[in-house]
């Protein structure tokens, strides 16, 4: 039987056609791939605020038990001599780690254990709590420390509050140690075996949709002074999470964690809000917006420009919360915060 070759071989692609279509499946994925990165982005930021939301409510509850204190929880230990030591609180009394607000946002939501928070108390009556944070089992000043006497081991000796926290099981789990985050490399510039910066590698940290942690502050409502420097104590401390971002200010000197690519983004410093200026109560707004020196600094970032008349911080009266957002890097214009930032 006769086949019209001409007319079979209808039923396959030429290779201009083949080119052709793949030509236009490129064009397609170029175009549509920005708008599905801009749609995954704001979900993002979308689940940032959902987690500020969860976290307010959170502290607006430790706020609302008076036996511990009836206040917003610490982000800075009150040691004396080193705003960022306590007591570990799986370790024994001397035993000391350094924490930020990040941590103590944990230990008030969950708890260092996770089975509900002590508080921030003075269990020795000495008028510090810092030292009374350890978890040594047969002292019952240790905040974490659980009983082992009458056969009760692992009912703990202080009351515990928020039950299993003041916060939910998807906010549980989303807390990760910095041991974690170096195990996923997420962090890349922390050894978690050198004991030289004494920073803990098992506390854990709230973490945002990047993966990076959720900083807390904690407002100092009695100071007149926008921001914490070496003479005074203000409204905000930049050091409260310098440990995260680096600081040049206070007894530690460190140039912070790098969730970046191993990179350092800017000559000494991981993130812009490592850097610590302290604006004169009497110094003109516009003179902070127009110098340079404050472009990258703690005080800048957080300035609320609604008041002229002396420089004040956002959310003077509570407490601030701040994610890296996709860049890995504090105080950068993408960061997703618990206010709302305007333009200059």
């Amino acid at each position: 039987m006769y086949t019209d070759r001409t007319t079979a071989s209808r039923g396959a692609f030429t290779l201009i056609e083949i080119l052709v279509v793949v030509t236009i499946i490129g064009l397609l994925v170029a175009v549509l791939l920005p708008a599905f990165g801009t749609v995954r982005t704001k979900a993002q930021y979308a689940q940032a605020n959902a987690q500020f939301g969860a976290l307010d409510t959170g502290l607006e509850m430790f706020r609302g038990e008076a036996d511990i204190g009836g206040t917003y929880p610490p982000s800075a230990s009150d040691n004396p001599t080193d705003r960022q030591l306590i007591a570990n609180p799986k370790g024994d009394k001397g035993d000391t780690v350094r924490i930020s607000g990040a941590h103590l946002l944990v230990h008030a939501m969950l708890g260092a254990d996770f089975l509900g928070t002590p508080g921030f108390r003075d269990f020795d009556r000495d008028g510090q709590w810092w030292n009374d944070t350890y978890g040594k089992p047969e002292d019952s000043e240790g905040a974490y420390a659980l009983s082992t006497a009458s056969g009760r081991e692992g009912q703990e000796i202080h009351t515990r509050y928020g039950g299993a926290g003041y916060v939910d099981e998807k906010m549980r789990d989303n807390a990760k140690s910095f041991r974690d985050l170096v195990d996923n490399n997420l962090i890349h510039n922390l050894d978690c075996s050198s004991p030289l910066r004494n920073i803990t590698a098992n506390e854990r940290v709230f973490l945002d949709p990047w993966g990076t942690p959720i900083l807390y502050y904690k407002a100092n409502p009695a100071s007149l002074l926008m921001t914490t420097s070496a003479d005074a104590s203000g409204i905000y401390s930049q050091e409260d999470n310098g440990i995260i971002t680096g600081t040049k200010e206070g007894p530690l000197t460190i140039e912070g964690l790098n969730f970046g690519s191993g990179k350092i983004r800017d000559k000494d410093r991981y993130h812009a809000i490592s850097v610590n200026i302290s604006p004169a109560v009497t110094e003109e707004l516009d003179d902070i917006l127009e110098d340079p020196n404050y472009e990258d600094s703690f005080a800048r970032f957080i300035l609320d420009t609604a008041v002229p008349a002396r420089p004040t911080p956002v959310r003077k009266d509570s407490y601030l919360l701040i994610s890296a957002g996709p860049d890995a890097y504090y105080g950068t214009e993408d960061d997703a915060t618990n206010w709302t930032r305007k333009a200059d």
